[in-house]
This record gives C-alpha cells, structure tokens and sequence, in this order.
C-alpha cells in the first residue's frame, strides 16, 4: 500500500493509502503487487539504484509528483515490479506482480 498520498474521502470513507496493481485491459486482468516473504507493514519499498534518500512524509498533490512517477511504474516479463527498468526492492528481497506481467502498475 503506497501511504504517503493526502487524505482523500472515498464514497465517504478516508483513504489514507492506495494499493498498486499489475494492471492491463485486454484480456482484462488485474494483480495486486506484492511484497517479499516476511515483510511487515510500514517496511520502506525503495527502487534498484535509489537506495539512499527519504521519502516525502505526504506528496502534495499541487506539483502531481505521483502523476509524474507512476507512468514509468510496471511489471516484468518476469513478473518484477519495476520503475522505469529498475526493480522495486525492500530490504527482505523483491517486490513481485506474478500473474500480471510485462504491464502498467497503477
């Protein structure tokens, strides 16, 4: 679950989180991605090579930062998450989408 989005009310419920799927049209599938075996929730998901800085504690949704980043958000022919190529990681392994492969995460 992607959770530093702002509070948006959602047939009158708060959502505080959002959660990412594998996700294609035709034939229409969708997969919810997942997280490697032991992972807790609150675990920081961070992608190959981006290893080093600190997440925005809420994304403002005035600059679109995730509009921006999450066109280049998709799974692999083997079933990796990745953004633009490189893998999403936490500290316990891969993030993976298994059914759902080679399409957009949204």
């Amino acid at each position: 679950v992607l959770c530093n989005l702002k509070p948006a009310k959602m047939r009158g419920v708060e959502s505080n989180g959002m959660v990412l799927c594998g996700s294609r049209e035709d034939p229409r599938e969708v997969e919810p991605i997942a997280p490697p075996a032991g992972s807790q929730p609150g675990d920081k998901v961070f992608v190959e090579s981006y290893e080093t800085g600190l997440p925005d504690e809420v994304l403002n949704p005035k600059k679109k930062v995730w509009e921006k980043l999450s066109v280049d958000l998709k799974t692999s022919e083997a079933g990796l998450a990745q953004w633009q190529g490189n893998n999403l990681l936490t500290d316990k392994g891969q993030v993976v989408c298994t059914a759902v492969k080679n399409a957009p995460i949204r």
